[in-house]
């Protein structure tokens, strides 16, 4: 049975095609609906089983919601993925392509492309009347910057300290306060988190004003465990797909057959570990989502609410021999999304929708026009559940890798018997064409000859695991000149597009 009663199901439309009160109009109060973002972290679609430590979020959401079974992350990696919810841009025009360097993580985002915090959805909706808040996770490297608040926030707690993944003894700047968290069990960061989200939605419905709501705790993100509460929940091994530790890699590019045996250790070591730990944070992350339902019905703000839940890219969990993200494989690009709100069907959809769909469909909620320099769509015609004429087909995805030696900007030391360091393996840098039939990437190694690539092409009507390279051969290659010729020409406009130019490919 829905959640959402029929007569909220015209607020789409009202929405869309009226203007409404801005706050501070004395002739009647912002009837525009809140929103409500709860952004998982490394939460993958393929390989991690989410819904069995998620029933609350399940029955809540995903069973009166639309689940997008086709929802993907554009650049697989933490800040850039970020950077392009934040802002509706590939990171081509925001400049962000990786978690550190000159083009990777918050000080690139601030440096870059006339400063992307200047252009956020947040500061759009802020500055149209609503009340904006965060708790949790911003964008690596705001390490290094403690004190910053973006412009567009009116409730500002972002983590400050890399032990937030650690799920303790954290710093969060909570409206430019530094307020430090212990160790203890009320501590535990997904919980805090859960507490903001209800205090923000308690205040907001006692004002006149629209809210929007970003809860981005780092669960179920590595080294992060279970609460107290849930450190006794076992689970059993990881699941392992078709992939899992890939025995043939010959077909693969140079970068990945080099270090094929040092990422296949990675992957022993951490596997079942990792899955364990994720698995207990989810179940935190489930009772937070709960929180935020059980809140909005009590304020009465739930029927004139949006809630998103979603991911910033996917996780590889030992797909090909990779831990970690980063890849243009299906692990790392894939993520969960459910929509559930006014006006949304109950069921699932198949249109291909990104992490650069996000900033243009709040803002077209809002009743706010979607900026020339958005490069998603927004996804509000979906919402009735049939995919209309002309929706996108393909996507351009990339990463900034700095090559086969290099590292992604995230080191951690774990112990488990005998103390053990893992450091996570880069990848070059990379860009890919992901089309309803075929994955198409070129390889931009730092270690080749300048100008020299590699290739790889999937057809995921037959081989959805990646497994079989096409291009491996002179004979693959000569068989699918033509469908390279055609992807190639596509990866080449999307490569260089901008603003409406992405959406009118």
């Amino acid at each position: 049975m829905t959640l959402f009663r029929g007569a909220a199901r015209l607020l789409v439309t009202t929405v869309l095609a009226v203007p409404l009160a801005m706050s501070g109009s004395t002739a009647e109060a912002d009837t525009r609906p809140n929103i409500v973002m709860i952004l998982a972290d490394d939460l993958d679609e393929r390989a991690t089983p989410y819904w069995e430590s998620m029933p609350k979020t399940k029955a809540l959401l995903q069973e009166s919601g639309l689940t997008f079974t086709d929802s993907f992350a554009t650049t697989p990696i933490c800040c850039a993925a970020r950077a392009s919810i934040l802002t509706g841009q590939y990171g081509h025009n925001t400049q962000v392509l990786t978690n550190e360097g000159d083009q990777g993580g918050f000080a690139a985002f601030v440096a870059n492309n006339g400063d992307n915090e200047s252009r956020t959805f947040v500061k759009h909706l802020h500055d149209s009347g609503y009340r904006t808040g965060m708790a949790g996770k911003y964008l690596n490297g705001l390490e290094d910057h403690p004190h910053h608040i973006p412009p567009g926030w009116d409730d500002w707690n972002a983590g400050v300290t890399k032990s937030l993944y650690t799920g303790y003894n954290y710093t969060l700047n909570e409206n430019g306060t530094l307020v430090e968290y212990g160790s203890g069990p009320a501590d535990y960061q997904v919980d805090v988190i859960a507490d903001k989200s209800v205090k923000f939605i308690e205040e907001s419905a006692a004002t006149d004003r629209p809210f929007f709501w970003y809860a981005a705790s780092t669960a179920p993100h590595s080294p992060m465990s279970a609460p107290p509460r849930y450190a006794g929940t076992r689970f059993g091994a990881a699941p392992h797909l078709k992939n899992f530790q890939e025995q043939d890699v010959s077909d693969k590019p140079t970068w990945l057959r080099q270090s094929a045996k040092a990422r296949s250790a990675t992957v022993a070591f951490t596997n079942d570990w990792d899955h364990h730990n994720r698995m207990g944070s989810l179940l935190a992350l489930d009772d937070m989502v709960a929180d935020i339902v059980r809140t909005l019905k009590e304020t009465g703000e739930y029927d004139n609410t949006y809630l998103v839940f979603a991911s910033d890219n996917g996780y590889n969990m030992g797909a090909h021999r990779l831990f970690q993200k980063m890849a243009p494989y299906e692990e790392s690009i894939r993520v969960p999304l459910v929509i559930a709100g006014p006006g949304v069907r109950h069921g699932t959809s198949k249109a291909m929708v990104t992490s650069i769909d996000y900033a243009p469909t709040f803002l077209e909620l809002a009743g706010l026009p979607v900026p020339a320099d958005m490069d998603g769509a927004s996804m509000t015609p979906l919402f009735g559940g049939d995919i209309p004429q002309g929706w996108r087909s393909d996507f351009f995805g990339q990463y900034g890798g700095s090559g086969l030696d290099g590292r992604d900007g995230i080191y951690q030391e774990y112990t488990t018997g005998d103390r053990k360091e893992l450091y996570v393996i880069d990848l070059p840098s990379w860009s890919s064409l992901r089309t309803e039939r075929y994955t198409y990437t070129r390889w931009y190694d730092l270690e080749r000859a300048a100008g020299e690539r590699e290739y790889e092409l999937y057809d995921l009507t037959t081989d959805p695991y990646q497994l079989d390279n096409l291009l491996a051969t002179e004979s693959g290659r000569q068989k699918y000149a033509e469908v390279v010729a055609r992807l190639d020409r596509r990866l080449n406009e999307l490569s260089g597009c901008k603003g409406t130019g992405c959406r009118h490919a």
